[in-house]
């Protein structure tokens, strides 16, 4: 009867130990698990990041790009305005130097 229980306590023991082993192997695969998928979570988090950025940079320089053409068309504009009112004041100049030499 005792080498009947030492028995089954032995083999109650060697079982817990395989338990506690089989715990420990489950923990790390799932600690590596975790590892694994928090890594590729900020991986694309950092991709959408940087993918969200360039798309805000590129809408920065499309704007930016537009604001100096319109700016562009505003200067020509206002130059051939000036170049019109030269050219009026020119020709009513060269009337009324002509008018006093005559």
């Amino acid at each position: 009867m005792e080498q009947e229980t030492i028995k089954a306590v032995r083999e109650a023991e060697l079982k817990a130990e395989q338990i506690e082993k089989d715990a420990a192997a489950k923990q790390e695969t799932i600690l590596e698990q975790a590892q694994t998928d928090a890594a590729a979570h900020i991986q694309q988090v950092t991709t959408a990041a940087k993918a969200a950025a360039k798309a805000a940079l590129e809408q920065a320089q499309q704007r930016s790009e537009a604001r100096q053409k319109q700016a562009q068309v505003e200067a020509e504009q206002e130059i051939s305005a000036l170049r019109a009112a030269a050219a009026a004041k020119k020709a009513k100049v060269q009337e009324v130097i002509l008018s006093e030499l005559v």
